[in-house]
């Protein structure tokens, strides 16, 4: 995503934040459907970033091997679509009262499962290295 892309994605979000609040302020929708209508929209820019995010990242082959780097990039950006996914279904049909600790859960286990890829890998790495 080039800086172009990023401000066109937070102002567009932050329109949206703004339309959503007017339209709470004026009586159209409630507390309770602006915050999951927000919350959602969140969700929905976790789930383009991730997906975006193994077809823009810098390649690490010159210290890793090709292909390792790419399988943890497809892996991560598919975790975090799933996270991004399942926080924004969760703020769409979970209890209001529930919906913040779920969502978050939901998008903690996708980013967990990605931190321990990473640390997989670095571990099969270190012990593939020749001793010295």
């Amino acid at each position: 995503m080039n800086v172009r892309s990023a401000l066109v994605m937070a102002g567009l979000m932050l329109a949206f934040t703004v339309i959503v609040v007017v339209a709470d302020k004026a009586g159209f929708i409630g507390d309770e459907t602006s915050q999951r209508a927000v919350q959602v929209a969140i969700g929905l820019v976790v789930v383009y970033c991730a997906n975006l995010a193994p077809k823009t990242l810098e390649s690490m082959t010159s210290r890793c091997d090709p292909a390792k780097v790419q399988s943890l990039q497809r892996f991560s950006g598919w975790s975090l679509v799933i996270g991004g996914l399942g926080y924004a279904m969760t703020w769409l049909v979970a209890p209001i009262e529930y919906a913040g600790v779920t969502s978050m859960a939901v998008l903690g286990a996708s980013l967990l499962l990605v931190l321990a890829r990473y640390a997989w890998t670095l571990k099969s790495r270190a012990d593939n290295q020749p001793s010295a």
